[in-house]
């Protein structure tokens, strides 16, 4: 019986998911490798919070979205709007599966924690590929590009002006 996780994924997306898991773990340590840079802190995670590692999913997978764009010259806004839908959800499972493990467990594992951003990224490449078959309606292009820039607007800001909620904690 085929994983559910592979069952809409195509041969294509493999090197597409390759590239954002290696961006994913070398985003991981940017920050730190950039001496704490405030440019970095934008795009990294820059503490053990579940919101800063978010950013170890959304900005590799923004990157190779653009990435495949350019290469494929995509100018479809569904590809667009179906990656926005893929890294929602991807985002979405980790901090599901994140929380409802450390909460059976009572603490995180290194090896659970790395298995989650890949299959994270996995499942956010297939959801992808299944909107873009099911979707009959899909937003203006402004819209979309909105999406995407409230995605990277908030992640900015939350960086630099944390809520006070456990989601911004550093997990310990």
């Amino acid at each position: 019986m085929q994983n559910i996780y592979f069952k809409s994924l195509n041969k294509k997306d493999l090197p597409a998911i390759l590239a954002a898991v290696i961006l994913g773990f070398l985003n991981h340590f940017l920050y730190d490798w950039m001496g704490g840079s405030p440019l970095a802190a934008l795009f990294c995670p820059i503490n053990e919070s579940p919101w800063e590692h978010l950013k170890l999913l959304f900005f590799p997978f923004l990157f190779v979205t653009l990435g495949t764009a350019a290469l494929c010259r995509f100018r479809d806004r569904r590809f667009f709007y179906c990656r926005f839908l893929g890294a929602v959800c991807g985002m979405a499972f980790t901090l599901v599966t994140f929380y409802t493990y450390t909460g059976i467990w009572g603490s995180h594992v290194l090896v659970l924690d790395l298995l989650i951003f890949f299959l994270s990224v996995v499942l956010s490449f297939s959801a992808a590929r299944s909107f873009c078959r099911a979707l009959k309606r899909i937003p203006s292009t402004n819209a979309i590009f909105t999406l995407w820039g409230a995605g990277v607007f908030f992640f900015f800001v939350f960086t630099c002006f944390p809520p006070g909620i456990p989601l911004f904690f550093p997990y310990e």
